[in-house]
């Protein structure tokens, strides 16, 4: 079920809104629903990184709860700087242990 909500925008940034409601050749209330949908998406995936950086939760925790794939997550990582410190040794001890 979908609520209403009242918000306060800046005049500059709901002229903005309407300009790219023309674009869109949509309403105004859908971009916004767009916006806020792009921007909790962006919001989340950014706390999952952190607190997968600080080691709090694992990968597969962070992807499942920023409702992403894993392999959308490790991309988001990269993207952003993260350099992961499992290295190549790391790999082929795992490989001779059967791991």
């Amino acid at each position: 079920m979908n609520q209403a909500i009242g918000i306060r925008l800046s005049t500059d940034f709901l002229k903005k809104i309407e300009s790219l409601s023309k674009e869109e050749i949509t309403d105004r209330s859908s971009i916004i629903r767009k916006l806020v949908f792009i921007g909790y998406k962006d919001l989340i995936k950014n706390k999952m990184a952190q607190k997968y950086k600080e080691g709090k939760i694992t990968l597969s925790e962070a992807s499942h709860r920023a409702e992403t794939t894993i392999w959308e997550m490790e991309q988001y990582l990269v993207e952003h700087g993260y350099k992961s410190e499992y290295s190549i040794e790391d790999l082929n001890k795992e490989i001779e242990s059967g791991i």
